[in-house]
């Protein structure tokens, strides 16, 4: 599988972590309702319009218990339709679904409860008797309880289809599957339903005043902001399929190659008329699929960029003919000491004074972060992006921030401000201590480098003053600023 990968400077969360959907919905709610919104459960989409100043969407709200169904017409802004493929938005927005369903590939996935002696909690447990068609993973849950497990099965022979509504059927399989004898054995099904994988992605991702939740839903969410509040043009909401379509179609290009090698027809051949005694062959076919269950890097996603987004602006890509590899792929593996407009911001300790001691602590998803790095306050590209600023937005859609090196302060991680220009910097001034900060962003101490922070923590821009500056603001906020 993936493997565990030591948390950086630049990357502190590295490795994730499985969570239930009804416990991740749980934490969501929690978190939505302190900022005074509720989630309506029992509330189904089943229409909607929309013109050039609203939507206006029918539901369903069921009251439970076999209750009535009340209809109610809702008028929004805009609408985010989050109910999948199958649902409401899609089909009506009229936006294709292209690709393949891998029919053949079917798979038969669920939630038990498991006495078991052979298995520990400890791992994800991939099971495949070589006197069998039938290949079964069980991972481990305490959601469901200590004894709680998810399980998944597919077989080219199995009627997998059968056994969803057989659950006699389905228990038996299991046990017989996972050739551990008495020493597992599945005391309730909780929850079981077959999966086909879907090869496919949508034409884009919205029309109009209407979107489609496409994975990263924090890239349209605060492009809907400023839109709403009037502060940028209705076109960089298009940006939300030119960004992530890309994304998703490398994702699902590299996706099929796993699922391609994990499902290999050869390995299922030859487990479909081996005998218990493992020969060469055998054991050749398993450490095939021990190989097809490895992922790269890429599945920890964090070198999942926006590059060629066309309201990115970066002063600092390299030419060809500087040496220096430039990666055009939007689903890499996460790259430190290569930092491009579109990646995600790096973090970054060791910020004087304490108030910010990280860069995450200065980035939020209600505003953009421009952070200067520069020699001292007193560099005149600092005066001349922060007087743009002051022309072209307003104070609380930016947060601006100077970065100066270690060699800039006292011994206490202070500046002193020894002069009228510095005191009249319109800023919060802090010190990169030890160059963590300058390291992460690839900026020099004796060089002036901006970079702009969008509120999905993405680096929407990566240049050298003011006409960088302007470009990202024109493109963003719709706005031509003067130079200064």
């Amino acid at each position: 599988m993936v493997d565990y990968r030591e948390p950086t400077l630049a990357i502190p969360y590295y490795n994730s972590k499985f969570m239930g959907q009804p416990t991740l919905e749980a934490i969501t709610r929690e978190h939505l309702a302190e900022l005074g919104c509720t989630v309506e459960l029992g509330t189904r989409l089943i229409s909607f319009t929309q013109d050039e100043k609203s939507v206006k969407a029918k539901v369903i709200k069921y009251s439970g218990n076999g209750g009535e169904e009340v209809e109610e017409d809702i008028e929004a802004a805009y609408l985010i339709g989050a109910d999948g493929a199958k649902g409401v938005t899609r089909k009506q927005l009229g936006l294709s679904f292209l690709g393949t369903t891998r029919e053949d590939d079917l798979m038969v996935l669920g939630d038990i409860h498991l006495e078991t002696k052979g298995l520990d909690r400890d791992h994800w447990h991939f099971l495949s008797p070589m006197s069998r068609d039938v290949r079964i993973s069980f991972r481990p849950t305490d959601e469901l309880g200590k004894d709680g497990w998810q399980f998944g099965m597919s077989s080219c022979t199995v009627d997998l289809k059968g056994l969803v509504h057989d659950e006699e059927a389905l228990v038996n399989c299991i046990q017989d599957s996972v050739g551990l004898g008495d020493h597992v054995k599945v005391k309730e099904v909780m929850w079981v339903s077959d999966f086909r994988p879907n090869m496919r992605m949508v034409n884009k991702l919205g029309a109009g005043r209407i979107f489609v939740a496409g994975g990263m839903d924090f890239n349209i969410a605060w492009k809907i902001a400023l839109v709403y509040k009037g502060l940028s043009p209705a076109s960089l909401l298009d940006t939300y399929t030119a960004e992530r379509l890309p994304v998703i179609a490398e994702m699902l290009g590299f996706t099929t190659k796993l699922h391609d090698r994990t499902f290999d027809s050869s390995y299922v051949e030859h487990t479909a008329r081996s005998t218990v005694d493992e020969d060469d062959n055998s054991k050749q076919m398993k450490s095939k699929l021990e190989r097809a269950m490895r992922r790269n890097g890429k599945m920890y996603m964090l070198g999942v960029n926006y590059r060629t987004s066309p309201i990115v602006v970066d002063e600092f890509v390299p030419t060809p003919t500087s040496g220096v590899a430039v990666v055009q792929s939007t689903y890499g593996d996460s790259q430190e000491g290569i930092l491009r407009a579109g990646d995600r911001a790096p973090d970054a300790p060791g910020l004087m004074p304490v108030g910010a001691p990280v860069c995450f602590d200065i980035f939020a998803s209600t505003h953009h972060t421009v952070i200067m790095f520069a020699p001292a306050l007193a560099v005149p590209v600092v005066r001349s992006v922060l007087a743009t600023l002051d022309q072209s937005v307003p104070r609380e859609v930016v947060r601006r921030v100077v970065v100066l090196p270690g060699s800039a302060s006292g011994p206490d991680g202070r500046v002193e401000m020894s002069s009228e220009v510095d005191q009249a910097i319109d800023a919060e001034v802090l010190v990169g201590h030890a160059g963590h900060a300058y390291r992460g962003y690839i900026a020099e101490s004796q060089e002036v480098k901006i970079i702009i922070v969008r509120p999905d923590g993405v680096v929407g821009a990566n240049v050298r003053g003011v006409t960088g500056l302007a470009r990202y603001l024109e493109g963003v906020f719709g706005r031509m600023v003067g130079m200064h």
